[in-house]
């Protein structure tokens, strides 16, 4: 079973020209690279039996396929619109790579000595996620709930229910994936990012208060 959120207040009050870059990129390269030779990911994804600043950035741009892209994507635009938004262009790009560094970061540490590569944007989205979770705490979502492909129950929830579930559920995976290593997905990449996020989001709040109150005078009401 996994848990998908659906943000529900995600306007478009001015154009993420950064967001929308970062969707095309990402969509270009794999389009270049789709079906590669197993040396491709060893040469540019993140291994860390061999880490190095070079392949953290661009395994941030590398997808194993359509799905793998299309989901990613999805969620970068659910949480990167407002949140460029708020933070301008620039800083909102500056963050987006901190954060798939962050991710590839504490994935390293905890898989110390591995030689898979690393690959995907997920770990930088997921700092996205975080700055999200700090900025826009009380913004609806539904909560999906699947086991494979059927969908078996939808809950209302806030950003802090939606959001603390699915780092929530990335925690507990990481943990079990950890002990068996059963799975190919990353997840201390997802928390790891999530945290470097949420660091953002708040030193971004500490750091320029006058913005966060321009924020809430334009937030809508939520009910």
């Amino acid at each position: 079973m996994f848990i998908l959120p659906i943000n529900k207040d995600n306007p478009v009050r001015t154009m993420p020209w950064v967001v929308l870059a970062l969707i095309a990129a990402n969509t270009i390269i794999l389009a270049f690279t789709y079906n590669p030779s197993p040396s491709f990911y060893l040469h540019y994804g993140f291994m860390p039996a061999q880490p190095h600043l070079r392949t953290m950035l661009t395994s941030m741009f590398l997808h194993a396929g359509i799905l793998h892209l299309a989901g990613n994507m999805f969620f970068l635009w659910m949480f990167g619109n407002q949140v460029e938004t708020a933070f301008g262009h620039w800083l909102f790009a500056a963050t987006y790579v901190a954060c798939g560094l962050g991710a590839a970061g504490l994935h390293w540490l905890l898989n110390l000595g591995s030689p898979a590569p690393l690959v995907g944007a997920s770990g930088a989205i997921s700092g996205i996620v975080g700055v999200y979770f700090v900025l826009f705490p009380r913004a609806r979502f539904n909560l999906h709930f699947y086991f494979g492909w059927w969908r078996v129950a939808t809950i209302p929830a806030r950003t802090q229910g939606a959001v603390g579930a699915w780092v929530g559920e990335q925690f507990v995976l990481g943990l079990l994936t950890q002990a068996t290593g059963a799975t190919s997905i990353a997840f201390w990449a997802h928390v790891g990012g999530f945290a470097a996020g949420a660091v953002a989001g708040m030193l971004f709040k500490l750091a320029l208060p006058q913005k966060m109150d321009a924020m809430r005078s334009s937030e809508p009401w939520y009910t």
